[in-house]
């Protein structure tokens, strides 16, 4: 495996390749592998995946950063000093704490752990170009060398040049504000975070341990204005833009060693269609730059990391290995790099109205940020039931999509099927196994959410970002390209547990919001055929209310058929339709997954 890129998410991901066995090589541009900018917070789903790559790296991340006590809080103000709200950040419901640390100290940590796992990193060298084979992939180097290997992870930045090869997309587009970045040590504020809003600068300050403070100037200004300046004249400008602001937060940016700041322009793009070219993969900032608003871009490369390191230790091959990790994390890290271009616009009140408008949220919700419990509550999905239905085995098989451009081969789908019964070994349960079988041999991955799996505290709105099951309910929608729902005939109506747990998909936000674009199978279980009719039309109703494509096709049964066996008989009428309605389901969500924009739902 070749990793173009030394930063925090190829580092990540060397060390949870190499964690796994695989032989992994970092192609790192500079000549050291060493880190811009000053901080960072490890958000509680960010120290998930650092667990998910190895213990001993988050354990040492626990070890040299500064860890939340489960009292702590951050201080939010006015320029002048007056105290907004006092935002809680300890440890919580969320199981896992917030790690603020240096770049550096994570980029040390990072590389120990790659290299002590068996990585090995190779230092002033460009990843050029790549080349696709039947089985390998060629990577480009500038001096004429090649390196063939079973995959190419783009980990290689903003301005990454493996993206450009990939996808041809231009350059990133500037958000408007820059980004002014120090530490220091003896502060006023003491181990403390902050966060200061005055009309288009907002500063963000956080504890890093031994009594140092980290701390972000976002100022609204014309692209390349700040960093024309240099560190030093950035240092000056800045001190003179906070003149009347509060004395020990002046201090902070005025006990600043020049040689210690950072000046970058913001920028971020918008979400890719696609990440994968066969056997190659981006990741990171590569994949889905974002603005710093909700600090979240370290964070996503590590869970990025430690999908695509769980799903190459799978027994599947890389090309589906990598089209399973873009499948779980593309429409997740699209949602959250559009949250963060909003909350950045939010956060700068470069207008009066902005500003108070900030000013209000901030006072009505008591922390900084909209609520992030959906983001923060990210969890790795358990590979260990069914790792073969990651795989598309039956590639050939899958249907042909026909275009204006002649037969082109479809990708292989992920159908998520969801039983509305409590009741263990139920007609529904058995059903939606019976059709998950039916998926699977059509080259499809698929998951199957039992009743019991969804038997959820009642819907409200938020709820489900605090849940844990309902966190990995919602990523598995997410990653769908087909829904099938098998509900139980209830005095003419779907069950209330299939109710309750459809209600929580109105969490499902970003580019592709609800079940959007995706394919609709519906299964009715009763004796009575008219109340199975009914619960039918009701399951048809809301594929359509949640902007899905319910197929032509839906059944009604009242048993579960017999799993298909060599020499049994022909399939009975209602096995023969409950097919039907799956071989539509895959074609569709073939046809979803292999587009290069997502399809968007029927009027």
């Amino acid at each position: 495996m070749v990793v173009a890129g030394g930063g925090i998410g190829g580092l990540a991901a060397a060390a949870g390749m190499a964690a796994r066995g695989l032989d992994v090589i970092v192609v790192e541009r500079t000549g050291r592998v060493d880190a811009g900018g000053c901080g960072l917070v490890l958000q509680p789903n960010g120290v998930r995946a650092a667990d998910v790559l190895s213990e001993r790296l988050g354990a040492r991340l626990r070890a040299v950063g500064h860890v939340t006590r489960r009292d702590e809080v951050r201080v939010l103000m006015e320029a002048d000093g007056t105290v907004l709200a006092e935002e809680p950040i300890g440890t919580d419901a969320l199981g896992a704490p917030q790690i603020s640390l240096l770049r550096s100290v994570l980029h040390r940590t990072l590389l120990d752990d790659a290299l002590t796992a068996g990585a090995a990193v190779r230092l002033a060298t460009l990843v050029e170009d790549y080349t696709a084979h039947p089985g390998h992939v060629a990577v480009h180097l500038p001096d004429g060398h090649t390196i063939d290997c079973d995959a190419l992870i783009g980990a290689d930045g903003i301005r990454s040049t493996v993206r450009a090869r990939m996808l041809g997309d231009g350059p990133p587009q500037y958000r408007g504000y820059t980004s002014v970045r120090g530490r220091v040590t003896g502060s006023a504020l003491g181990q403390r975070g902050h966060v200061v809003n005055g009309r288009g600068i907002q500063l963000f300050i956080a504890p890093v341990g031994d009594d140092t403070l980290y701390w972000t100037a976002k100022i609204t200004s014309p692209a390349g204005e700040w960093p024309a300046k240099g560190p030093a004249g950035a240092r000056l400008a800045l001190l003179d833009a906070l003149a009347d602001w509060y004395p020990p937060v002046v201090d902070l940016v005025r006990d600043t060693d020049p040689d210690d700041i950072v000046v970058t322009d913001v920028h971020d793009r918008d979400p890719a269609p696609r990440w994968v070219d066969g056997r190659v993969a981006l990741l990171g900032d590569a994949a889905h730059p974002m603005v710093p608003a909700l600090g979240q871009g370290a964070n996503m490369a590590l869970e990025d990391a430690a999908v695509l390191a769980e799903t190459l230790a799978l027994p599947i091959g890389v090309p589906d290995a990598l089209a399973a990790y873009a499948r779980e994390r593309m429409d997740r890290a699209a949602s959250v790099v559009l949250a963060s271009r909003r909350q950045g616009t939010l956060d700068q009140g470069a207008d009066r109205a902005t500003a108070e408008r900030r000013t209000a949220h901030i006072h009505s919700a008591g922390r900084k940020d909209a609520d992030l419990v959906d983001v923060l509550g990210w969890r790795p999905q358990d590979r260990s039931r069914h790792p073969e239905r990651l795989a598309a085995p039956a590639r050939a098989q899958m249907p042909t999509a026909r275009t204006k451009k002649g037969a082109t081969t479809m990708a292989a789908p992920h159908i998520v099927l969801i039983s509305g019964s409590l009741r263990p070994g139920s007609t529904s349960d058995r059903v939606a196994e019976w059709c998950a079988q039916r998926c699977a041999e059509q080259g499809t991955s698929v998951r199957v959410f039992s009743g019991a799996e969804i038997d959820f505290p009642a819907y409200r709105p938020g709820l489900g970002r605090s849940h844990a099951a309902v966190a990995g309910f919602l990523g598995e929608l997410r990653a769908a390209d087909g829904v099938i729902l098998v509900s139980p005939t209830y005095h003419a109506t779907i069950s209330g547990l299939l109710k309750n747990a459809l209600d929580y998909v109105n969490d499902i936000d970003g580019p592709v919001p609800y079940l959007e674009g995706r394919a609709i199978g519906t299964v009715a279980v009763g004796a009575g055929a008219q109340g199975a009719a009914s619960t039918l039309t009701t399951l048809r109703t809301i594929g359509h209310a949640l902007r899905g494509w319910p197929t032509p096709v839906g059944v009604t049964v009242a048993q579960a058929p017999a799993q298909p066996s060599a020499g049994a008989d022909e399939p009975g009428p209602e096995a023969a339709r409950l097919a039907e309605m799956v071989s539509q389901v895959t074609w569709l969500a073939g046809a979803r997954a292999a587009a290069p924009a997502r399809l968007g739902a029927v009027a």
